[in-house]
């Protein structure tokens, strides 16, 4: 029987088959769809003999109709009257309800809003209010409705979850095919997916030019971080010329010279020249020397517990955002003299940023530092320090450094070497070491794309090699397969590729010892004739030779725990400049440090570690310097 009952005389069942409390978004939701559209469904309720209603089925709805009706007792609901049940048949009735209710597809969602937009007119400000969801969730829905086929037929089919159909639907309809076959149809994550746009396209937020210039099919908006998507050649195109305008500006501002270049070209000059400094007004420079003072304080009085570097670091923080926005209210300048002398780098990323280096040239000096130009047979310049010493004055640590320039050095070497290639190559099917060497190439999972690159330490030979093999590797989609998959993929590599790919990953996997002492690598390095440099200050290029984590913890051992934890979150690239860029400056020109402990351990730590002549992997390593 359907009757309209007062608010006040309906009570909640207490057999509710539901003991979690829902949640608040569904809760808002469901308030927001009966404002809009009133109660579409009346609460199954039997009388109590009290002379009320206990409801059956429907207690969310008199959860979200009590807020509707806020301060309306007699407010009348919709209800069927089921006198003929008892506790029991309740709690079945009460159960079936709720264990039939399927939520609605995200697929039906997008159709549906779409029709609201298209049919009723409906903004999307409306559209979220009445349903009780952000304006974000109503734009993502509605954006699912123009997804390719394939992405539709895969997602209701249950093969892929909203957050991949998401990231498909970032891109125009007309790339989503193509995205979709970089993907061989099974994506394997949102992250797999978000990567390959990534490699397509570049944010907005790095332009330097204005984007409404730009043809329309080249622009696209990311609904997750509301930034616009550019095409990347589009991109490039209309970045470079931005920026050969900016390098006209300051040419005409005083500047001697102006280098626009992608990253990496110019970072061999960048090494060899000093940071152009800035000329602040008084009270300025009077307000950044107190933060540093504060900031030195801080450092030194920290207990050396997780607790506090964790309370260090947002504090440290903390003092950074203040600088920034102190120099933000006062910018400095530079002198005329150092635009005259001075070069400014305006560095292109892969990603679109722009990076801004102003240099001036080091004082008093004629040439720079000889690069290590791969790892061989190379001895830098001589510090002036004539006693190595022995291996019990080495840390850990220190040995570990050691092991990593032999373990590196060594491998540029068997990259010239195709004799020892082969050899190496027929050892890899022994079980031993072919677990290894599948683990550095595969990771952990079977048959796959290894998740970090490494970078190492180019030398032309080894970098040579890298192109070869991206250009014939089955697995260079990042995409993890089973065995019978990936034996497949193998199969399509011509046979004359098999040795020079196979080749390349012994090589890789020599990567493997580089924080250990590895007879292999001890043997290769006698047989190779590898010298290894007794004297050397880290440049750019070696540095690259390490991992990211091997990077932030060598930054934590110079600068305090708190850097290496703060190091992680950056790029290896940022860390490889910062390192280098520190043990420059501790050598040209230490006093600029500001930190008279900091430049002691940067100007001891590298001599001690490859000095160490008489540690165990250099014991029969006779330097020629």
């Amino acid at each position: 029987m359907n009757v309209q009952v007062n608010l006040s005389e309906l009570t909640a069942s207490r057999i509710n088959p539901r003991r979690v409390k829902p949640e608040r978004d569904a809760h808002r939701r469901l308030v927001a769809s009966i404002r809009a559209h009133g109660l579409l469904e009346p609460l199954i309720v039997r009388r109590t003999d009290e002379g009320g209603y206990r409801v059956i089925a429907g207690n969310r709805r008199l959860a979200a109709l009590r807020d509707v009706h806020r301060g309306d007792r007699n407010a009348k609901v919709a209800c069927i009257v089921r006198g003929d049940v008892n506790c029991d048949e309740a709690a079945t009735i009460s159960l079936a309800e709720n264990f039939v209710r399927e939520p609605m597809h995200p697929l039906d969602e997008a159709e549906a809003f779409a029709r609201l937009a298209s049919v009723d007119c409906k903004g999307v400000k409306t559209i979220a209010a009445e349903f009780g969801v952000s304006e974000t969730y109503v734009r993502q829905r509605m954006s699912l409705a123009d997804l390719i086929e394939e992405v539709k037929a895969a997602m209701r089919a249950g093969q892929i979850g909203v957050g991949i159909a998401e990231e498909f639907a970032a891109v125009p309809t007309s790339k989503q095919a193509e995205l979709w076959k970089q993907t061989h149809g099974k994506p394997r994550d949102a992250r797999q997916v978000r990567a390959l746009i990534e490699h397509e396209w570049i944010e907005g937020k790095h332009a330097r030019f204005d984007i409404t210039t730009l043809e329309p099919g080249a622009v696209t908006h990311d609904l997750f971080g509301g930034e616009m998507l550019i095409a990347r050649d589009a991109f490039m195109r209309a970045q470079a010329e931005a920026l050969e305008a900016e390098r006209e500006k300051l040419i005409d501002e005083g500047w001697k010279e102006v280098v626009v270049a992608p990253r990496g070209v110019a970072d061999d000059r960048l090494m060899t020249m000093p940071a152009a400094k800035m000329i602040y007004d008084e009270a300025t420079t009077k307000r950044m020397k107190a933060l540093r003072e504060k900031r030195d304080k801080l450092e030194r009085s920290s207990p050396k517990t997780e607790k506090a570097e964790r309370a260090l670091s947002a504090r440290l923080d903390a003092l950074d955002t203040e600088e920034a926005k102190i120099i933000a209210e006062h910018p400095g300048r530079y002198s005329e003299a150092t635009k005259a002398a001075g070069t400014v780098f305006l560095i292109l990323s892969a990603d679109g940023s722009v990076q801004q280096e102003c240099r001036v040239p080091c004082k008093g000096t004629a040439g720079s530092e000889s690069e290590n130009t791969g790892g061989v047979a190379s001895v830098g310049g001589n510090d002036g320090r004539d006693t190595p010493p022995t291996s019990d004055d080495l840390s850990d640590r220190q040995l570990a450094e050691v092991y990593m320039h032999e373990a590196i050095a060594v491998r540029e070497a068997v990259a010239k070497d195709r004799i020892v290639r082969k050899r190496l190559m027929v050892l890899a099917l022994h079980d031993k070491i072919a677990i290894d060497a599948v683990a550095v190439r595969f990771g952990s999972n079977g048959i796959g794309r290894f998740a970090e690159q490494r970078e190492g330490f180019a030398s032309q030979a080894y970098q040579a090699q890298q192109d070869r093999r991206r250009a014939i590797d089955p697995f260079a989609d990042a995409q993890v397969v089973d065995e019978a998959e990936g034996y497949t993929r193998v199969k399509t590599v011509p046979e004359k590729e098999l040795d020079v790919l196979l080749g390349v990953l012994i090589v890789e996997a020599i990567t493997g010892h580089t924080n250990r002492l590895a007879p292999l690598v001890e043997l290769l390095r006698e047989e190779l004739g590898v010298s290894l440099r007794t004297h050397w200050t880290p440049d750019r290029a070696w540095l690259n030779g390490y991992t990211k984590a091997q990077l932030a913890h060598l930054l934590g051992e110079l600068k305090g725990p708190t850097w290496g934890k703060v190091a992680m979150q950056k790029k290896k690239s940022e860390l490889v400049y910062e390192l280098a860029g520190l043990f420059r400056t501790a050598k040209d020109d230490p006093a600029s440090l500001n930190d008279q402990a900091l430049a002691e351990r940067v100007n001891t730590w590298v001599p001690a570690v490859m000095k160490g002549s008489k540690a165990k992997s250099l014991a029969t390593a006779t330097a020629a310097a």
